[in-house]
């Protein structure tokens, strides 16, 4: 018997067994990568799900938050 398996968004819990337009990110402390869904990609050690273009802009903006924390200094702005 063969079982289904299951995907869970990440930012908002949505689960689906057939993510067809789902994204893939897998990212480290210093590069990140936003791939197509497909079930290889899904399955690798490390695979974020995202159930849409939305969410996973979601993920990528809390991902620059951290690795960009704290923000360099604007020295343009006259005090």
């Amino acid at each position: 018997m063969a079982s289904i398996q299951e995907f869970r968004c990440e930012v908002c819990g949505t689960v689906a067994s057939n993510p067809t337009h789902w994204y893939v990110i897998q990212c480290g402390d210093r590069a990140l990568t936003v791939l197509k869904w497909d079930s290889e990609t899904a399955n690798a050690e490390g695979a974020r799900h995202y159930c849409g273009e939305a969410h996973a802009q979601v993920y990528i903006s809390r991902w620059f938050d951290s690795v960009c924390s704290p923000a360099k200094p604007d020295f343009t702005r006259s005090s």
